[in-house]
C-alpha cells in the first residue's frame, strides 16, 4: 500500500514537471517573426499557465492531503549518507551505478526520469522525480556547509532577473516552497531543465566542479 501511494505521489509530481517542459516546448515551436502566430502564441500561452496554475495548486493539495493522511512523505531524504555508509559501502554503490551511463548536466533532461547521482563521492539512489533528486542534492549541500546554503536566498545568483527567488526562508516567497534543513525552503515548481540549470548555480556557488557530479537515468522500462 505504501508503494503504491509513493507511485501515485511521484506520478503527480512526474506529470507536473512534464507540464512545464512541455509549456517551454510549445513556446518555442512558435514563429516569433509570424506575428498572428505570435499573437496566438501568446494567447495560448496565457492560458495554458493560468490553466497549469490551478492544476499545480489542485495537485499539490491532493498530494498534502495524501501524505498528511498516510503518513507516505513524498521526499523521503537521507540526511548525512556519509555517516550511515562507509567507504567500502559508497565504492560498492557507485561501482552499480556505472553499470548505468553517467550523465553530466551539459545534457536536456527533459521527459527522462531520473534514477540516482553521486556527488564527490558520496552516492544517492532510488529517486524517482527530478524534485526528489533536486531536494536530496540540497540537503548534501546543506549539509556541506550549512552557513552557504542558508545565505541563498540572499545571492543574487538564485534569484531570477524578475526576482524570483530559488531559495527562502520565509515560504510565502516560493510558489512551491520546500522546507531544506532547519530555516530555508527551495523552490520545487520547476521543470527538469530548470533543475539542472539551479544545480549549476549551486554547484557555482559551492565551487565543486561539475566533474564531481554524475546522474544517472532510469532505463525506459523502469521509468
Amino acid at each position: 500500500m505504501k508503494e503504491r501511494i509513493k507511485n501515485i505521489l511521484s506520478n503527480l509530481k512526474n506529470v507536473q514537471e512534464d507540464l512545464l517542459a512541455l509549456s517551454d516546448d510549445l513556446w518555442l515551436e512558435i514563429d516569433h517573426n509570424d506575428n498572428e502566430a505570435l499573437t496566438n502564441g501568446a494567447r495560448f500561452k496565457s492560458e495554458f499557465n493560468k490553466t497549469n496554475k490551478e492544476f499545480s495548486d489542485i495537485a499539490n493539495s491532493l498530494s498534502e492531503l495524501i501524505q498528511n493522511h498516510t503518513n507516505t512523505p513524498l521526499y523521503q531524504q537521507v540526511e548525512s549518507k556519509e555517516k550511515q555508509s562507509s567507504s567500502i559501502e559508497n565504492e560498492r554503490i557507485i561501482k552499480a551505478l556505472n553499470n548505468k551511463e553517467p550523465h553530466n548536466l551539459t545534457e536536456d533532461f527533459k521527459y527522462k526520469r531520473p534514477y540516482g547521482f553521486v556527488l564527490t563521492g558520496t552516492p544517492y539512489t532510488n529517486k524517482v522525480t527530478w524534485s526528489e533528486l533536486y531536494i536530496q542534492l540540497c540537503t548534501h549541500l546543506l549539509n556541506t556547509d550549512q552557513k552557504i546554503f542558508n545565505s541563498l536566498e540572499s545571492n543574487q545568483d538564485h534569484i531570477s532577473n524578475r526576482n524570483n527567488k530559488y531559495f527562502s526562508s520565509n515560504p510565502s516567497d516560493l510558489r512551491s516552497p520546500q522546507k531544506c534543513g532547519s530555516s530555508t525552503y527551495v523552490e520545487m515548481n520547476l521543470s527538469a531543465n530548470s533543475i539542472r540549470d539551479s544545480i549549476k548555480r549551486l554547484l557555482k556557488t559551492y565551487n565543486i566542479n561539475h566533474a564531481d557530479l554524475s546522474i544517472y537515468l532510469r532505463e525506459d522500462r523502469d521509468a
